[in-house]
């Protein structure tokens, strides 16, 4: 019999202890003094009983042994030819341009048979009483002290103009953008998606902290936060605003780009140098984390950002602006721009918007 390290696992440090992360079995294991001399040795295919020839003390050999037989229990040493091994030989080979960091990701976020989960019932009792020690936090990022500029009222007329049916079939990703500024009234009417549909009950959030928007979340949790970095709005000085969706008002905040570094900050997509104006998106993760307390929720967060870019696509084409998604961002750059925590607020994309030329 042949073993090999598995392909499907990550080493890292917590607390002084070496763990063992098998994505696929879903385990985390402490390993035991000693065992990165197991893991270096089976880099490569070999006998289990050779990890003795690793040290020249008889006893230390022995308890080699024991650990490597340990590790295949717990499938850290994988046979040749099992089926964990033909498994690990297909995930390599379809998620190997992706890297290790990709393929950990989703299969240490995938559920499993035996994946256990509470009824709404049970969910809401739960988050009723973890309220009353930990409040949830706010669903909208607060402004603290700075002024916010009112936006105007947005206008039904221009979306009623158009149903729902033609918005979806004339939504298309275009990439020029006029001359013309972006209107505030209808930068306004974009930004409504990130605005409580209730807002006048915002002193009354329920208490586990949900809100509704006109797009889906999960859990009613919302995490996405809008930036406006305006380049051409009429009414609008350049530079990046934070959206107050509880106050529908813009908050200017430090950053100043100009042209150049603006494309930079785009991941050198020179047309994001004409656009009217670009909604930046971030991640709360605290929102989603308060609830759901489990790494499966990061995937969550991805679609929020999706279910509030494809409204922003339908509302500017019913507006007759152009508009585009890109996530291929400097998130660096867009972090020192928004004064952002990455830990804890993450830079996930941004729709791009004009008038037509």
């Amino acid at each position: 019999m042949l073993v090999r390290v598995s392909s499907c696992g990550t080493l890292y440090w917590s607390e002084g202890d070496v763990v063992w992360d098998d994505h696929l079995g879903h385990r985390q294991l402490k390993l035991a003094e000693g065992t990165e001399r197991v893991l270096r040795w089976f880099s490569s295919w070999r006998e289990p009983e050779s990890i003795r020839e690793a040290d020249e003390n008889p006893e230390t050999g022995e308890r080699l042994v024991r650990i490597a037989r340990a590790m295949i229990r717990y499938d850290v040493l994988v046979v040749k030819d099992s089926s964990r091994h033909h498994r690990e030989e297909e995930i390599l080979r379809d998620w190997g341009p992706w890297g290790t960091s990709a393929r950990a990701f989703h299969f240490g976020t995938r559920s499993l048979r035996e994946t256990e989960f509470t009824t709404s019932e049970m969910t809401a009792k739960t988050l009723l009483e973890k309220a009353k020690a930990s409040p949830p936090p706010s669903p909208v990022r607060p402004s603290g002290e700075y002024d916010s500029i009112a936006l105007p009222e947005p206008s039904p007329e221009p979306l009623n103009a158009i149903g729902l049916g033609d918005a979806l079939n004339k939504r298309r990703s275009v990439r020029e953008f006029g001359e013309e500024p972006l209107r505030l009234r209808d930068l306004s009417t974009l930004l409504t998606v990130a605005r409580p549909t209730r807002p006048e009950t915002h002193h009354d959030i329920p208490t586990t902290g949900n809100v509704f928007k006109t797009s889906p979340s999960g859990g009613a949790r919302h995490p996405t936060e809008v930036y406006v970095y305006a380049r051409n709005v009429e009414g609008l000085d350049r530079g990046i605003y934070h959206y107050d969706g509880f106050r529908h008002g813009l908050t200017p905040l430090d950053g100043k780009i100009d042209d150049d570094e603006l494309i930079a900050l785009a991941g050198d997509q020179h047309w994001t140098g004409n656009a009217g104006a670009l909604l930046i998106y971030t991640s709360v993760i605290e929102r989603n984390q308060w609830k759901y307390p489990v790494s499966r929720t990061y995937r969550v967060l991805l679609m929020d950002v999706g279910h509030l870019s494809q409204t922003v696509y339908l509302l500017a084409t019913a507006l007759g602006l152009n508009v585009t998604f890109t996530a291929a961002l400097r998130d660096e750059l867009v972090e020192d721009l928004l004064g952002c925590d990455p830990a804890n607020e993450l830079v996930l994309g941004m729709s791009v918007l004009g008038t037509r030329p």
